[in-house]
């Protein structure tokens, strides 16, 4: 071999070493821009990113890319609806479209429902980079694919934070509901000389749609209400808490338990329409001077009465709910107070299992507190005591479905009222 071939072979021996070591040292150089960006990315998503300060993010971003890759002239990424209409953008560098200028432009999707300036369809980006080997174009394409993928990450990212405060901000809002609501239900016993009475109420959700009251109207009368606003949740409650209100207002005008049935349908016919709403309802009135019980129902269950000789279900007349008929009628009925006993009124949570299983669910109440009555009927304090916790162990040994609320009341016997009455004089 002659020496010039010889030499020949190691010129081009050695242009190879540099074209491989120029190869090299452009992939250390994209593998430092690499992790450079992954750097820029871990950082970011450390970053508390809100609605507020994700386009500052975004900018951020883009910058971080656009001055990292050199060869990159222009960067665009937007955040972008199904139709194309651009929500934000943040630019780099100069559109330019010559010889020698690779163009780049990809499309991810953010969600595929949600569409606004918050939540896009689309993050789009378009680049126009300097020609180079394949290498290094499909390394920097792999960059760009992973600044569309930072960005997405980025909106769900703020969508999800912005939800939690959301939930947060409904909690704490339920929280007051119900703590409003709380205080509309009687907690107190109420205590008259022949007759006391408590409530129990468990709402399904925060709050529920039931509605459990006692209006001492004046020395004579006593109203006692329950009252079921259809569906669950914060809208029913809000219906309960206007009953309360509504209920107070009509008893100013009248008190007998079919006439303020009437009145309420009237007053609230037109709002519980609009809301496709209706509300059933228990009125009884207790007048001290006959010891004696006035009823009306519109549509609601049938109070158990439970006495000495009576252990049953009262088969009241029943009018239709409330806000289904304008012109909506209703009976009164009278139940004198002869024995010493309980009547309880309560929502169809109580015994909420299902329309073949009302009657059967009814009579297991009912042989229950027969039970109760007997085994603590002379201690009568006792006895309120144990049908009150009756109820609440029952309610928790079942699956609730529903509001559950019951009014206890519990009377004297008419010869015991007379006494009691004497005694006061």
């Amino acid at each position: 071999m002659s020496a010039t071939r010889l030499e020949h072979q190691l010129i081009e021996q050695l242009a190879l070493t540099q074209q491989s070591n120029q190869q090299l040292t452009q992939v250390l150089g994209l593998k430092q821009n690499y992790e450079h960006l992954l750097v820029a990315s871990n950082q970011q998503r450390l970053k508390k990113v809100t609605y507020e300060t994700m386009q500052q993010v975004i900018e951020e971003l883009v910058e971080t890319w656009y001055s990292k890759l050199d060869d990159l002239v222009y960067l665009r990424l937007s955040l972008e609806s199904s139709d194309r209409r651009v929500y934000f953008q943040a630019e780099r560098g100069k559109r330019r479209e010559w010889a020698g200028i690779h163009q780049f432009q990809e499309q991810i999707v953010v969600h595929e429902t949600l569409d606004s300036g918050l939540t896009p369809r689309f993050v789009t980006l378009e680049a126009f980079v300097k020609e180079n080997d394949y290498l290094k174009k499909e390394l920097e394409q792999s960059f760009f694919q992973l600044l569309l993928v930072n960005v997405r990450d980025l909106a769900l990212r703020c969508r999800q934070q912005h939800q939690e405060l959301e939930l947060r901000f409904m909690e704490s809002e339920m929280e007051l509901a119900k703590r409003i609501q709380s205080m509309l239900v009687p907690k107190e016993q109420l205590t008259l000389n022949s007759l006391r009475a408590r409530s129990v109420y468990a709402p399904f959700t925060y709050v529920g749609g039931d509605y459990i009251d006692y209006i001492r109207v004046d020395e004579r009368y006593t109203c006692f209400i329950v009252a079921d606003v259809s569906g669950h949740g914060l809208p029913a409650s809000l219906l309960a808490a206007g009953i309360r209100t509504a209920v107070r207002a009509v008893l100013q005008k009248s008190i007998s338990p079919d006439e303020v049935l009437e009145r309420l349908n009237q007053l609230l016919f037109e709002d519980l329409s609009k809301t496709r709403t209706y509300i059933t309802m228990l009125v009884c009135l207790y007048d001290a001077h006959e010891h004696a019980l006035l009823l009306s129902r519109a549509g609601h269950p049938q109070p158990l009465y439970l006495t000495a000789t009576q252990r049953t279900v009262l088969p009241l007349a029943g009018g239709i709910g409330l806000g289904l008929s304008p012109d909506s009628t209703y009976k009164l009925e009278k139940v004198p107070l002869k024995e010493a006993g309980f009547l309880l009124m309560y929502t169809d949570g109580l015994v909420e299992s299902g329309r073949k299983e009302l009657y059967r669910c009814l009579h297991t109440w009912q042989h229950d507190l027969t039970q109760i009555l007997d085994r603590y009927g002379k201690e009568e304090e006792a006895t309120m005591d144990h049908v009150e916790t009756y109820i609440w162990e029952k309610t928790r040994e079942g699956q609730q479905t529903d509001d559950m609320s019951v009014l206890i009341i519990q009377f004297q016997s008419a010869e015991e009222q007379l006494f009691a009455d004497a005694d006061v004089s």
